[in-house]
């Protein structure tokens, strides 16, 4: 296996997305396992635009790796390679995430508010040197061995006051989780990452996300529009989720408010003592062998508090987990219900179809239909169920990025769904859309072309919305970098997918 930057052997993947891929890996210096993160850039290495986001992925990891709290991801390397890519090296931490764990069932408020404080603890950390997280999220907090709760991905932090790695053309995040302001083009602060902490902490204790929607569309429109539901389970947590969803960020409350609120939350015994005052022992009096460092003037912080985990935590299965994971990523956020919806999402890159000559039939039993693609495209993520609408399954190879959606009952006509859809693009720069009325299998069906962003991060995505006689809806959709040569791969496997794609006269 490759061997990155001179010392990182790589063993497996464990996990893929339209962000990059995360391996397990051997730090052979030290003869320990750590998890790489092998970004993926648009465009080709030797344009300026990749080059240029390149740069600012370094900085932006470089400066992530200064978050130091026990509930932060450690970042211990980043090695860049001679494609100019950083490869961010971290932790390897053996768990579950807490979107595993909402899968079986919601959490007590106690139990919320003690996963609330570590995570609180961990962005109090990253904000005070200046670093904003943006994509804080169930799947994104690990519960490890000794009830450890880590906050991972920064890789897509963003550090406060210089130009952001995706600029204005697009989000990062999942959807449902990114604060109202950066809807609105305002930039994120750490009142942003607070409001994501509020859908997490009512998502664990309610059991579902307050602004998920069946569309992308109607979710955008709920997080910027929408008072979230009152709190039917949250006790006495209720007031401060509300507080924390406050549309302005000005309404909400500072981390150190927030924290005393979860605090407050927690049973007596599972509060962090006061600490001892150690001045007047002996045993920690000076030591004339020992030389104190003055603290760096760009990473010198106030003491972050520690939650100290309680004796117990609902038992559950390891699974093997990347300090950093990547999600999948339509327009840099997971798409519609995502991956923390409450939905059943899987990450499924281990999946591996049997080839057949260069394109691969990928049936979908559930869908009732069956998708082909090229051997190059991996599955690596899917979600839905009878319950929860819709259904949708997600590959990846490079920068074309190809999804299946669908519904059993159509959520409106295939063209009011491609308008829909066309309407996202408003929140971007520069969007335009080209409409094609059309038929599939002798039902009426729509297909959609859009672009939108800035100059150097424009994208395209090609859309075919199918309504059959029974009243089901699909959308095959492909999104690629425009303006590369990913661009002509991602055009030519939509038209063919588009060709090849068949659906059941019946379910």
């Amino acid at each position: 296996m490759r061997l990155v930057g001179g010392r990182y052997r790589l063993i497996e993947r464990i996990g893929s997305g339209g962000m990059g891929t995360v391996w397990r890996a051997l730090d052979e210096l030290v003869e320990r396992e750590v998890a790489v993160k092998q970004p993926r850039l648009p465009g080709e290495p030797e344009d300026e635009a990749y080059q240029r986001a390149a740069h600012r992925l370094y900085r932006e990891a470089r400066a992530a790796a200064r978050v130091d709290h026990p509930s932060a991801v450690s970042i211990h390397d980043v090695v860049v390679e001679e494609d100019g890519l950083p490869w961010i090296v971290m932790e390897l931490v053996r768990g579950e995430s807490l979107h595993e764990l909402l899968e079986r069932g919601p959490l007590e408020p106690a139990e919320s508010a003690r996963i609330g404080l570590a995570v609180l603890g961990a962005l109090r950390a990253a904000h005070s040197v200046g670093i904003v997280h943006r994509d804080v999220k169930p799947a994104n907090v690990l519960l490890g061995p000794h009830d450890r709760v880590v906050l991972t991905d920064f890789g897509i932090a963003h550090i406060q006051g210089e130009e952001s790695l995706t600029a204005t053309g697009e989000f990062v995040g999942s959807l449902e989780f990114i604060a109202p302001e950066r809807m609105s083009g305002r930039t994120a602060g750490p009142a942003s990452d607070l409001w994501s902490l509020g859908v997490l902490l009512y998502a664990a204790v309610e059991g579902w996300s307050p602004f998920r929607r069946t569309t992308m569309e109607s979710t955008l429109a709920a997080i910027l529009a929408v008072d979230p539901p009152e709190p039917k389970r949250a006790g006495a947590l209720g007031p401060l989720l509300l507080r924390l969803l406050a549309k302005d960020p000005a309404g909400r409350p500072d981390a150190q408010e927030t924290a005393a609120a979860l605090e407050a939350v927690l049973p007596e015994q599972w509060r962090e003592p006061e600490p001892q005052d150690a001045s007047e022992l002996e045993e920690f009096g000076d030591d004339i062998g020992t030389m104190r460092l003055a603290a760096d003037a760009d990473t010198s912080a106030e003491p972050i508090p520690v939650v100290r985990p309680p004796l117990h935590r609902r038992a559950a299965p390891l699974a093997l987990l990347g300090g950093l994971l990547v999600g999948a990523s339509w327009l840099g956020i997971s798409f519609l219900t995502g991956p923390d919806s409450g939905a059943a999402t899987k990450n499924t890159a281990v999946q591996k179809p049997t080839p057949s000559d260069t394109w691969t039939a990928h049936p979908e039993k559930a869908m009732n239909a069956t998708l082909a693609l090229p051997t190059e495209y991996e599955e690596f993520a899917r979600q839905g169920s009878a319950t929860f609408q819709p259904r949708a399954v997600e590959y990846a190879a490079g920068s074309v990025q190809v999804r299946l959606t669908q519904w059993d009952t159509a959520p409106g006509t295939p063209m009011s769904q491609a308008e829909q859809h066309a309407a996202t693009w408003d929140f971007f720069e520069d969007p335009s859309t080209q409409y094609t009325e059309t038929s599939f299998q002798g039902w009426d069906a729509v297909q959609s072309d859009s672009t939108y962003g800035e100059k150097d991060l424009r994208r395209r995505v090609m859309e075919l919305f199918v309504r059959t006689d029974d009243g089901r809806l699909y959308e095959l959709r492909v999104e690629m970098p425009k303006g590369t040569a990913e661009e002509k791969k991602g055009t030519a496997v939509f038209k063919a997918a588009r060709d090849r794609l068949t659906i059941a006269t019946t379910p």
